[in-house]
């Protein structure tokens, strides 16, 4: 801001200099002659401003400052001569960031509605930026909408500067159409204005367009993980998955996504598009790395993946981490049927018995356990372990019924394999 306004004050300053010459040289020649111009400067005038040009150009600013001062009170009663002093003073202001005094100056030297029609307007547009730096939006916009009035052309940055102060006011509606022309009109993205119109979007709750906003941020700013997440979470809000996933995906694939809750959104997408492999690919080195908190729930999340994914042997390891964190044991017995469809007994006959010994089941689940605890037993051959699990499941009245007929099957078997 402060190096933007000292070369605004020093253009500036140089066009009204430029500007009044050759009304001096003028004087010099005709000596004899006046003036009847509203913007006649005197030589006098015109070498002190130009001095105190100088001054500021070389850092000098109590030296142009205190010239000025006294040139103002010399100049009082010539309007053109004093406008062009009192902006001046200003320009020294600027320079030194005092932004109220600079605006106060300018404000008098409009008042003395003695500047041609351009210099005016240029200084109206530079109190309409001092205002802004101040955060008096309001004096901003009324400068800026009368400006607008007379411009020819305005440049987008005009348009930026009315749109920022009415969304720093909350008037979004407003601030719309201003930053919607500033965009046209610029000829080259600018990353600021883009994450303006992108703010005033939002809170119109116009998805479609901050979701294009978004694609040029990603596009001229690919290393900013926030526009990649936000642009996928727009395309979410608008229904669009496969594209919310692409997006999210590919910033994976730049290293971008690292956080806990982007990683788990990432597998969340995947899953939902049908794609649980990738998932599974995302989310285990993650926990393994610690970047995802290994929790039950990450776990469960996990083992769905490489379940759906048909990888059961890793969703029956991802379940049993779960499980081991778990307040019961129900994910154990989740687990032990999970071996079962796999016909891995021995497996399904650990998990069910850790089920049981971590406990908290309902009866339901208690059955269940046991039931499976005898099943496991009894395809190994191990009928006494078989015989005892399905007895205590015939306890709970949910398994009551299966439980008796395996046990019936069990002891039938058992007397078989005696006597053979």
């Amino acid at each position: 801001m402060s190096f933007y306004f000292r070369t605004l004050a020093a253009l500036i300053v140089s066009a009204a200099l430029l500007g009044s010459y050759p009304a001096a040289v003028y004087a010099q020649e005709e000596e004899e002659e006046k003036s009847s111009g509203s913007t006649f400067m005197s030589q006098q005038t015109y070498n002190r401003i130009s001095r105190s040009h100088t001054a500021i150009e070389e850092g000098k600013y109590q030296e142009a400052l205190d010239d000025l001062l006294d040139l103002a009170n010399d100049v009082s009663d010539r309007p053109y001569e004093l406008a062009i002093t009192l902006q001046s003073i200003g320009y020294v202001y600027i320079s030194q960031e005092k932004w109220e005094l600079a605006a106060q100056y300018f404000q008098r030297a409009l008042q003395q509605n003695a500047l041609p029609a351009e210099p005016e307007k240029q200084l109206i547009y530079t109190l309409a930026q001092i205002f802004a730096t101040l955060g008096e939006y309001q004096k901003t916009i009324n400068l800026l909408t009368d400006w607008f009035k007379t411009a020819k052309n305005p440049p987008a940055d005009a348009y930026i500067m009315m749109a920022n102060a009415y969304a720093a006011q909350d008037k979004y509606r407003e601030a719309y159409p201003h930053v919607k022309t500033a965009l046209e009109k610029a000829e080259k993205p600018r990353e600021d204005w883009y994450k303006l119109a992108l703010g005033v979007q939002f809170e119109l709750k116009k998805y479609a367009e901050a979701a294009t906003t978004l694609e040029v941020l990603v596009a001229h700013w690919p290393d900013k993980e926030m526009y990649w997440k936000q642009l996928s979470g727009i395309y979410m809000e608008l229904g669009q998955e496969q594209k919310a996933l692409a997006t999210l995906s590919a910033a994976y694939q730049r290293g971008l996504v690292t956080k806990s809750e982007d990683i788990l959104n990432l597998a969340r997408l995947y899953m939902l598009n049908e794609v649980p492999y990738q998932a599974g690919k995302v989310l285990e080195p993650a926990l393994e790395k610690e970047q995802v908190e290994k929790t039950q729930k990450n776990y469960e999340l996990l083992s769905q993946a490489w379940v759906q994914a048909r990888e059961y042997e890793k969703g029956i390891d991802a379940l049993m981490e779960a499980a081991a964190l778990a307040d019961d044991g129900a994910l154990f017995v989740r687990a032990a049927q999970l071996e079962m469809s796999l016909a891995n007994w021995e497996g399904a006959q650990a998990a069910a018995q850790k089920a049981i010994e971590k406990g908290g089941l309902d009866s339901k689940k208690t059955g269940q356990a046991y039931l499976l605890l005898g099943t496991s037993a009894a395809e190994q051959k191990d009928f006494d372990a078989a015989i005892n699990a399905f007895s205590k499941a015939r306890g709970y009245p949910e398994t009551r019924q299966t439980a008796s007929q395996w046990l019936s099957f069990v002891q039938t078997e058992q007397q078989v394999t005696s006597l053979n």
